[in-house]
């Protein structure tokens, strides 16, 4: 089965801090994404073009592993998070593509 990459783009809401979004980040969002099973890499990247946010990349085993993960967590456990995550920024995703072996 071919991995999966998912990008995600988190663009600030105003009156919002950059910093803040990135503490509720590191310390609530990605340790959930990567504690999930399937998951293999999570990666939170810096500004995306001229957006204020952060861009966060994902590796999991597989688009159908991805899906099933995510759905089953952000439509449970996760809905709290989720709606914290909403306080602090949007989230748009913006590419959902298969990693080819090269």
């Amino acid at each position: 089965m071919a991995k999966a990459r998912i990008f995600y783009i988190l663009t600030l809401r105003e009156k919002k801090k950059k910093k803040d979004l990135k503490k509720f980040l590191e310390t609530r969002w990605l340790p959930v994404l990567r504690n999930l099973h399937g998951c293999l890499e999570v990666e939170l990247l810096d500004t995306y073009q001229d957006r204020a946010g952060y861009c966060i990349s994902e590796l999991w085993e597989s688009q159908e592993i991805h899906l099933k993960r995510t759905n089953e967590f952000w439509g449970g456990e996760g809905k709290e998070l989720m709606k914290k995550m909403a306080n602090y920024a949007a989230l748009e995703t913006m590419w959902n593509c298969t990693v080819l072996d090269v």
